[in-house]
């Protein structure tokens, strides 16, 4: 009999030690964020007849109102970013005619943006309102895939969101043979559109679930799960910038060459 007791004791402190033991694991995380869902795109009736005449367009860059009041280093900046929107149109097959020589004769003042264009033989001009690389935008939202559960960010412990920062293209359309604005586009990427993976360090109960009141971290790579938050930009060097204007060009053509 005391046996019994004995074994049954045992027993019961057993799947209670059992029970309360768990362990942190670490876990894969995926962000997604839809970033063209603030696109705003205004076109005028007189765009979209002007684009269904023509087969092929010739295309010129003007920079935004005020440049040259702009630092050294800006101008540097900013004529590379030009450059390679430039370089983006000749990759997807489009005729760029010359930046620098649209800005010189508008520089003499003795014809109006039309009457250069027409000099130039251009049919569009792109005029760049703004660029941005470096737009805040906090999600919340993520995933755990091992577990296939979503999850939010308030719900946890410790860890605050993933900042998948924007980059947007703001620009104007002036179709040159008619004279008049055709459209306004603003365009935003982010490098969490097609979703983005990180690390979440959390604590996993003896029947595999996880517990978001125990203390979590989150980290880009495996070997350093430290942080409360994270953030994810285009705006780190050179390439990544590029492969920004890559994405936002090819949102601009797909309003101005795809037929509706």
């Amino acid at each position: 009999m005391k046996n019994n007791i004995f074994k049954l004791t045992l027993l019961v402190i057993s799947a209670f030690i059992f029970q309360a033991c768990g362990t942190y694991k670490i876990f894969t995380g995926t962000v997604k964020y839809e970033s063209s869902k603030n696109n705003e795109v205004l076109k005028s009736k007189e765009l979209k007849s002007y684009l269904e005449e023509k087969n092929t367009l010739k295309f010129v860059l003007r920079t935004p109102p005020g440049f040259d009041t702009y630092s050294g280093e800006e101008q540097t900046m900013l004529n590379s970013v030009f450059a390679q929107i430039e370089k983006e149109l000749i990759k997807n097959g489009q005729i760029v005619k010359d930046r620098v020589l649209l800005e010189r004769l508008l520089s003499i003042g003795d014809k109006s943006l039309i009457e250069v264009g027409k000099a130039i033989n251009t049919d569009i001009i792109i005029e760049i309102i703004n660029i941005d690389f470096d737009i805040p935008n906090k999600v919340k939202d993520f995933k755990i895939k091992e577990k296939g559960i979503n999850a939010n960010f308030d719900s946890w412990n410790n860890i605050d969101y993933v900042d998948c920062r924007l980059s947007m293209l703001e620009c104007r359309i002036t179709l040159v043979e008619l004279g008049n604005v055709g459209g306004i586009f603003k365009f935003f990427v982010s490098g969490c559109d097609n979703g983005n993976d990180f690390y979440i360090h959390t604590y996993e109960d003896y029947s595999g679930n996880l517990d978001p009141t125990k203390e979590c971290l989150v980290g880009w790579n495996y070997g350093n799960v430290s942080y409360k938050s994270l953030t994810n930009t285009y705006n780190m060097n050179e390439m990544s910038r590029n492969k920004a204007i890559e994405r936002l060009v090819k949102s601009l053509l797909n309003q101005l060459i795809e037929k509706e």
